[in-house]
């Protein structure tokens, strides 16, 4: 019988390609959009939403990866978002000189709220192809997101040893 850990029932496969998922938020300002990482028949899989601005959801994103094309995974513990940086900023200044007053102050609130979430840390697996992916991690959830980088290279490495153990 295989070992299970986890809440669900297939949280282990039988032949051992599987890791229990994870499931992070994004930020902390926004606990509503989450990133599903996991390990499953062999590849290196998650699942994370796509977003306006980083705040409004607008469907997800599915990506999946052969262990064996990870090159790097690790946690980039600042990670500035430029695009989402710009705009928060314009969203906190051009209010205040084109909108009545009553529409300025939520608009630069929502601006505010941009600026903060275009910051943080943020999980990056690179490629052996030299491709690099990355997906937004909460500030207090990064010990999480350590202990999945270290459970995917212990799983590799096992992968590896039970290959070359098997082929002398």
């Amino acid at each position: 019988m295989p070992e299970l850990s986890g809440k669900g029932p297939k949280a282990r496969s039988v032949g051992g390609e599987s890791l229990p998922p994870m499931i992070l938020p994004q930020h902390g300002l926004t606990r509503f959009l989450r990133v599903r990482l996991e390990v499953q028949d062999g590849a290196l899989r998650w699942m994370r939403p796509r977003t306006l601005l980083g705040i409004v959801p607008l469907g997800t994103l599915r990506w999946a990866m052969p262990l064996g094309e990870v090159d790097l995974l690790r946690l980039r513990r600042a990670t500035p978002r430029p695009v989402r940086l710009a705009s928060g900023l314009l969203l906190l200044a051009v209010p205040l000189f084109v909108l009545p007053w009553w529409v300025a102050v939520p608009v630069m609130l929502f601006g505010a709220w941009v600026l903060l979430v275009s910051l943080g840390p943020a999980l990056e697996v690179k490629t052996t192809s030299g491709k690099r992916h990355r997906v937004a991690v909460c500030f207090g959830h990064q010990i999480d997101a350590d202990l999945f980088i270290e459970a995917v290279s212990d799983f590799t490495a096992t992968r590896r040893q039970g290959r070359g153990s098997s082929g002398a």
